[in-house]
């Protein structure tokens, strides 16, 4: 069942009213018609199968038939990653969310090359993957901040990914995962993390690509089931 994402999301009976963009992608991309039915998630956590009834004004709007269990919740994840080139962060985004992170912040290092805030792109790649991928809930998308800021700002398990270093088996509820740009991070920087309480890991024998590097990461320390 194809599923698209509305603001918020009525109790079964009730109409819910799509917006331009979504009921475009709707009727026009996926050619939903009168009478099928789909999938509605809020991004919150809510999802439910509704059916499409007419259109308002150009508007989709589709009847609440009943609730739906979500998909089960996976480990909480946050991932925090340095700015990569425009392809490369889209990717990270995309199946950071189809692994069912919680968060994905984007910092600024010495070796960025890419600049420049782009969260309501990232926002809307984590929607389409949240919706290709089954997700009830939106990660949470955070633009671009210095990395000291973001090194200070972080509690609870964290850790650094830096390449050489042994792989460990630290992972669990609640964790942070830091990847650095495609030149990684600067000796300085490692130190400066190690000294705000982040612990260095590894992630194989390998150099790994950013994309890469993410998803490695967040299967490996991460702990997320899949959905």
């Amino acid at each position: 069942m194809r599923r698209f994402l509305a603001d918020s999301l009525p109790d079964a009976g009730q109409l819910v009213v799509l917006s331009a963009e979504r009921s475009h992608h709707l009727l026009r991309v996926t050619g939903i018609g009168p009478g099928e039915s789909v999938e509605l998630f809020d991004g919150k956590g809510v999802c439910c199968r509704a059916e499409l009834v007419d259109l308002d004004e150009g508007l989709a709007r589709l009847r609440v038939h009943e609730r739906l269990d979500p998909a089960p919740t996976p480990a909480s994840v946050h991932l925090m990653v340095a700015q990569t080139r425009a392809t490369v962060m889209d990717t990270v985004v995309r199946m950071a969310t189809e692994l069912g992170v919680e968060a994905v912040s984007v910092v600024h290092s010495e070796r960025c090359v890419a600049k420049g805030n782009k969260r309501d792109r990232w926002l809307r790649i984590a929607e389409s993957a949240a919706a290709q991928s089954g997700r009830a809930a939106v990660p949470t998308i955070r633009g671009p901040q210095p990395l000291m800021l973001a090194l200070q700002s972080v509690t609870g398990p964290r850790i650094i990914c830096v390449p050489g270093v042994p792989s460990s088996r630290v992972a669990g509820e609640g964790i942070t995962i830091l990847l650095g740009p495609e030149g990684g991070f600067s000796e300085a920087e490692v130190a400066s993390a190690i000294r705000c309480g982040w612990e260095p890991v590894g992630l194989g024998s390998t150099v790994l690509r950013a994309d890469t590097a993410a998803v490695a990461a967040v299967v490996q320390y991460g702990q997320v089931k899949s959905s």
